[in-house]
């Protein structure tokens, strides 16, 4: 099986397709990666460098696997880099449907976290009219939830109507991460028209490319499955275990994927989803 992901990437440290790669291959899926960036870190370090890539680049790199769409069973996109990569990721997926029907968009639009955005002028607006609408799946966090629904989400009431205003726009299944209630994080995933929501403990630290690692591990886990309250399931665990080890070998913001992969995959510490609705 064999998944076109389209996101950034770091030189040092776990975000984008540098967190999808090692999670996915682990899982046993073949990657094709396109970078929409290449940085030297992660921006929340303070000093990087690298750039966004021109969509011309990666509408080159997609067009070289023309030959070989049917073998691809879903795409996956994540940060985009410039307003302009976004025509290009709708495209490369309409030309894998086209040859594979049956594969499956995940889009994770990714706007921003914590109350503020971080992309390129044009992506969040890019997402809600465009993204959203031709996604089988979507998994944005709080606030991109908010910002795409115009629904501010202080209880997982709201994060309900916020995951049936975004399904209402096309996806069959959306994923919405990062709801905290009490002393958990809570993620609800809408499937069809029925909520599942799984409850995780906060853990205290700084973790550049969570919602990555999430999203990579959900996106596995359901094209083996086709369950999302088991998907959902395992990519919280997987999650947590990546976060976890991460704060026992001394945080720092960046994931410690690595030594956490086996765990990752197959979590000893297990958090159930229940229905919500």
């Amino acid at each position: 099986m064999a998944i076109l992901s389209l996101q950034s990437s770091v030189v040092r440290g776990h975000v984008g397709n540098a967190a999808a790669r090692p999670i996915l291959h682990r899982l046993g899926f073949e990657v094709w990666a396109i970078d929409t960036v290449t940085f030297s870190n992660h921006p929340g370090h303070g000093a990087f460098t690298g750039r966004a890539h021109d969509p011309e680049i990666i509408a080159d790199l997609i067009d070289g696997l023309t030959a070989d769409l049917d073998r691809c069973d879903a795409v996956l996109s994540g940060y985009l880099g410039r307003a302009g990569t976004g025509p290009v990721v709708l495209d490369a997926v309409a030309a894998v449907k086209r040859a594979r029907p049956d594969a499956l968009y995940c889009c994770d639009p990714v706007i921003g976290d914590n109350g503020a955005s971080y992309v390129s002028e044009g992506l969040p607006e890019f997402f809600r009219d465009h993204g959203v609408p031709a996604a089988d799946i979507v998994t944005p966090n709080v606030f991109e939830a908010e910002w795409l629904t115009g629904i501010a989400i202080d209880s997982m009431e709201r994060a309900h109507a916020a995951a049936r205003a975004l399904r209402s726009r096309g996806p069959g299944l959306v994923v919405v991460t990062g709801v905290r209630h009490d002393m958990e994080s809570v993620t609800l995933a809408l499937d069809g028209d029925v909520a599942w929501i799984v409850a995780t403990p906060v853990l205290d630290m700084a973790s550049h490319g969570a919602g990555d690692a999430f999203t990579a591990l959900f996106l596995g886990f359901y094209l083996s499955s086709r369950d999302a309250p088991d998907a959902l399931s395992r990519a919280a665990s997987g999650l947590h275990a990546i976060l976890r080890r991460t704060l026992e070998l001394g945080g720092g913001g960046d994931l410690r994927l690595i030594p956490a992969l086996d765990d990752a995959v197959a979590p000893t510490q297990q958090f159930k989803a229940r229905r919500f609705s």
